[in-house]
């Protein structure tokens, strides 16, 4: 059974837990607090998804405080109270403004963007000894270091592509020769590692492989290895410029492909937009989407967590809203539990043993802290009349594949 298919089962694994009870509305000002520090990018190279990333924490957050009238701990109630400050997209000025509010006590934390951003700060939070809980690193690093205090949404990036491959096994006909461009970073080279060897465990044959530099500008040895080698499929495990870059100039370029994926980009509205016509057919992974059948015990349901959030967000909603939200209901669920908000032992160890259901899916992470890659795996989508659609797995399957994708020249 696959990774993706195995996460979706987690509705016949384990029984819902239910809405919250709508507690009599009162002044969420007018309750103590429980804080949640960290940094986002709300600028810089980052800030797309940054924003993205907080607009999920702060909707649960909004939700409780005035829908459920807070959170009950321990019998009493708390509002949810988020402060991120802006860290630019630059780990120094992160790492400094993390710094600040561990000075100022703040005891629970939620993730900035990208692995190069995380990773310095889950080292901070580990010698403070303080939760984390984070929707935007998946860099293997954060995780084989042995820090106990870090918690991830989504596989580590050395296995966190693997239902893409997977998805490639249903194609009919099915695709025989691929290329995988990944660059040299410590997100993108594990997961272009770990893509590579999972299309050879599939019986799939990798004709060439690019490890390119982080700043990438020139792709002209990919586009002749194309033109060359024809493969099938190219697989390109970047980030979301480096993505949208290297979509445009083999769209420019006429290098024809049956399908391009790539782990990050068409999730943006952004990339569509810029590509236009050509972001057709590209295919990418989504840890989460709105169509989800889950239940939650927060919202109730995925789908109602999706019409709150579209009824009171301007940002648009992608899967890092979801990710990001999935964050604040697995706090919820273990401060509830644990019935205290100033024990972080308690809370660390209620995270390392949390098993539940969630608008995100089955939120259970691994003895590391990264998420289970057999029930926290993602789906795979694709760009198909400009919208996203779930194309696996068949469980949750949307709409068929576009495969092959239509030629760059006849668009």
């Amino acid at each position: 059974m696959s990774i993706s298919i195995t996460r979706r089962r987690s509705l016949e694994l384990i029984g819902a837990a239910g809405a919250v009870a709508v507690a009599p509305r009162v002044g969420a000002q007018a309750l103590p607090a429980i804080t949640f520090g960290g940094t986002i990018p709300f600028s810089g190279r980052w800030a797309e998804i940054g924003q993205s990333v907080h607009a999920g924490y702060t909707t649960v957050a909004k939700y409780v405080n005035e829908v459920l009238g807070g959170l009950e701990v321990g019998g009493r109630r708390y509002r949810l109270d988020i402060k991120m400050v802006d860290d630019a997209s630059d780990p120094q000025r992160g790492i400094t403004l993390l710094q600040r509010q561990l000075d100022d006590g703040v005891s629970l934390f939620l993730g900035t963007y990208s692995t190069p951003m995380v990773l310095p700060q889950a080292a901070m939070t580990e010698r403070a000894r303080r939760p984390m809980v984070q929707a935007g690193g998946g860099g293997d690093a954060i995780f084989t270091q042995g820090y106990r205090y870090i918690f991830g949404m989504y596989p580590r990036a050395s296995r966190s592509a693997f239902p893409a491959v997977d998805s490639m096994t249903v194609l009919n006909p099915r695709p025989q020769s691929f290329i995988v461009v990944y660059t040299n970073d410590p997100f993108s080279k594990p997961q272009g590692l770990g893509v590579m060897a999972r299309l050879r465990e599939r019986g799939f044959n990798v004709v060439d492989s690019f490890e390119l530099p982080f700043q990438l500008q020139d792709i002209s040895a990919v586009l002749t290895a194309v033109r060359d080698k024809k493969p099938d499929v190219v697989m390109c495990l970047t980030s979301d410029q480096n993505s949208l870059l290297i979509a445009r100039q083999m769209a420019q370029n006429r290098a024809d492909v049956k399908m391009l994926f790539t782990s990050l980009g068409p999730q943006t509205p952004s990339f569509r937009q810029g590509l236009g016509k050509f972001a057709e057919g590209i295919s990418c992974i989504s840890t989460w989407s709105p169509s989800f059948p889950y239940k939650d015990p927060i919202f109730g349901t995925t789908q109602k967590f999706a019409e709150y959030y579209q009824a009171n967000n301007t940002v648009p909603l992608i899967y890092h809203q979801g990710t990001a939200a999935g964050c604040i209901v697995a706090y919820t669920s273990v401060l509830r539990a644990v019935g205290k908000i100033d024990d972080t032992e308690a809370i660390r160890d209620g995270l390392a043993r949390i098993d539940i259901e969630s608008l995100y899916g089955r939120i259970k992470f691994t003895p590391e802290g990264d998420g289970d890659p057999v029930l926290m795996g993602s789906a795979v989508t694709q760009v198909q009349g400009g919208d996203l659609k779930v194309i696996f797995p068949a469980a949750l399957k949307e709409a068929n594949p576009i495969w092959p994708m239509t030629a760059w020249s006849q668009r």
